[in-house]
């Protein structure tokens, strides 16, 4: 539990002001809880007891007398300090958790921040949706865990201390008697605590996989539905569920155990407390009302480790949940800006691979010694059999991997050498699976362009052939998409993503296979409003079909990793070679298109 303040203290400290007064409220509210007892006593013992006033009573019983004025003196001391001990409690709890609540806010902002700035590499080997788990209900937890150390143990062991303190004061050795049961209530909560936190770990590593399972099926639905899978995936969520229900049970039980175990020790020592005070009041060598405020005190003693008891489930999720939320934020980022990196310079759209060599395990390298040049206003196409390497190119390029050998370079700046946002500021990308956010189509568009004018995405819009559809829709521009644009073929999800790059007007350009899902007449809309939208731009270009080969200024044929032929579309169709095999293929399966005919809605 310490460790776990200590490993988020960074997040505490901008509220250090907030936890100072709480914890002046917390320590004032602690020693008003002391003086409660003490009403008692003095009525038992002065005024039933007759015996005589303490020294320190002396200015009250000067005006009250020994008797029912005093009684009632007693009385409203008493509902005072009780009133005023409820208002620093509640004023301690307000502020502490107050601090939780904004240390909530803190940490899923940081955690959110840390996962964007964590590399590809790494959102490819997990879950969203354990990851999206861990963002909400991990985070929502250690909140939980860290209001509950704040706003209810922390108040509880001062008042303990406190209790202690004054115990020992009044009898050293009945104070200790009190505390004989102390050892072994200790024992008892490490023992269930490390129980307890196994289980909860278990139990939340269990539920983010279910959460990550929901947000894949459902992101899937279709395919499920499509191969009639949906009793197979109600078959692994009802597993993952009953893993996670097992370990929950398990937690549950230990959690039920251990505040029994607390009650059963706690009593045996206030019957001891009753057992021996009783003995020495008979005797004449305690007051009845010292051995009331003992009692009293006895009570409140154990109230934290009764407490705590009961908060080990909380404790124990919340310290799992911390394991799960740290294990992302000691994640390294890998790709970060240098220290002192400045701005990329506005790029005329020179572009160089040199001797680049990557790979996503080190072990086996996807690229090998690559070098390739794209000139200002150049076409350039990449060429090759699938997982060639392609469009990793473009990934470098961006700087979403870092290369292992060579450099890549943006008119002859290394792109490790300035920030990343500028580099990316500066290019723009239509992906060949492209992706769409909840939201109008012009935003959808204007995503990669926020200052862009509503005339400018327009025509952005109408250059990919956009508004072949977008304008029949009942809201037309401002028609609202769902998540992913799954209401959309992808034939117009692509045009979309062709709009978007073209609204960015960066004078370099990543399309990575720009024409799938586009009928004929609407890929050669999209080319020409390309050709226009992109003059004077490099344009880097994934290629398969014939029709964006042969508009390329320049082809790199890629196989296994190394450029293997470079050239333009007629010195490499005239070569013997990997292009010229491929090139017949291409003219069975992707003949010339043809140019005229009714447009197809996609």
């Amino acid at each position: 539990m310490v460790e776990t303040l200590w490993r988020f203290r960074a997040l505490l400290a901008p509220h250090r002001a907030r936890l100072v007064i709480g914890g002046v409220l917390t320590v004032a509210a602690a020693g008003l809880a002391l003086l409660l007892p003490w009403p008692l006593a003095v009525v038992v013992d002065t005024v039933l007891g007759a015996a005589t006033p303490p020294d320190l009573l002396a200015p009250v019983t000067a005006l009250t007398g020994t008797g029912a004025g005093l009684v009632w003196a007693c009385a409203v001391a008493l509902c005072l300090v009780a009133a005023v001990g409820a208002a620093a409690t509640y004023g301690a709890e307000r502020v502490l958790a107050g601090v939780g609540e904004r240390m909530l806010a803190d940490l899923r902002h940081r955690l959110f921040a840390h996962l964007h700035a964590l590399p590809l590499r790494y959102h490819d080997t997990q879950r969203v949706g354990d990851l999206g788990n861990r963002l909400t209900a991990d985070t929502s937890t250690v909140q939980t865990l860290l209001v509950a150390v704040l706003s209810v143990l922390l108040p509880n062991v001062t008042l303990l201390l406190g209790i202690v303190a004054v115990t020992l004061v009044l009898d050293p050795a009945f104070a200790l008697l009190s505390l004989a049961v102390g050892p072994a209530l200790y024992v008892v909560l490490v023992h269930y605590r490390g129980i307890i936190k196994s289980w909860a770990a278990t139990a939340r590593a269990a539920e983010g996989r279910v959460a990550a399972h929901v947000t894949e099926s459902l992101g899937a639905i279709r395919l499920v539905k499509t191969f009639a899978g949906e009793a197979r995936s109600e078959s692994r969520f009802r597993s993952f569920g009953r893993e996670r229900m097992t370990a929950g049970l398990r937690r549950v039980d230990h959690a039920a155990r251990l505040p029994a175990a607390v009650d059963v020790l706690v009593h045996t020592g206030r019957a001891v407390v009753l057992l021996a005070g009783a003995v020495r009041v008979l005797d004449g060598s305690m007051d009845l009302g010292v051995l009331l405020v003992f009692l009293t005190y006895n009570e409140r003693l154990y109230q934290p480790v009764k407490q705590l008891a009961k908060l080990q489930t909380t404790i124990s999720r919340g310290q799992a949940s911390a394991d799960r939320v740290r294990e992302v934020l000691d994640t390294d980022p890998e790709i970060a800006d240098p220290p002192g990196a400045g701005p990329l310079p506005a790029l005329r759209g020179h572009v160089e691979l040199r001797g680049v060599t990557f790979g996503y395990d080190a072990t086996h390298p996807v690229l090998n010694d690559v070098s390739i040049v794209a000139r200002p206003g150049e076409t350039v196409a990449l060429a090759g059999p699938t997982g060639a390497g392609k469009s990793t190119i473009g990934g470098l390029l961006l700087r979403l991997h870092e290369v292992g050998s060579g450099a890549v370079l943006l008119d002859g700046h290394d792109v490790r050498s300035v920030t990343q946002k500028s580099v990316r500021d500066q290019v723009s990308v239509v992906p060949q699976d492209p992706v769409l956010m909840a939201g109008t189509i012009l935003a959808n568009i204007g995503y990669g362009a926020p200052y862009a004018t509503r005339a400018q995405l327009v025509a952005a819009a109408r250059a990919a052939h956009v508004d072949e559809f977008a304008e029949r829709l009942p809201d037309g521009w401002d028609t609202v998409l769902t998540e992913r644009g799954g209401t959309l073929s992808g034939g117009q999800r692509q045009r979309i993503a062709i709009a978007r790059a073209l609204a960015r007007d960066t004078p370099v350009v990543i399309l990575d296979e720009p024409t799938s899902g586009l009928d004929a007449v609407s890929e050669s809309l999209v080319m020409a409003g390309l050709e226009r939208l992109t003059a004077g731009r490099t344009v880097l270009v994934v290629a398969h079909r014939l029709s964006t080969l042969q508009a390329a200024d320049r082809i790199h044929v890629l196989d296994r990793g190394r450029v293997v032929q470079s050239g333009t579309h007629a010195e490499l169709v005239a070569t013997d070679g990997l292009f010229r095999r491929m090139h017949r293929l291409l003219a069975v399966v992707d003949p010339e298109p043809e140019r005229a005919g009714p447009v197809r809605v996609a």
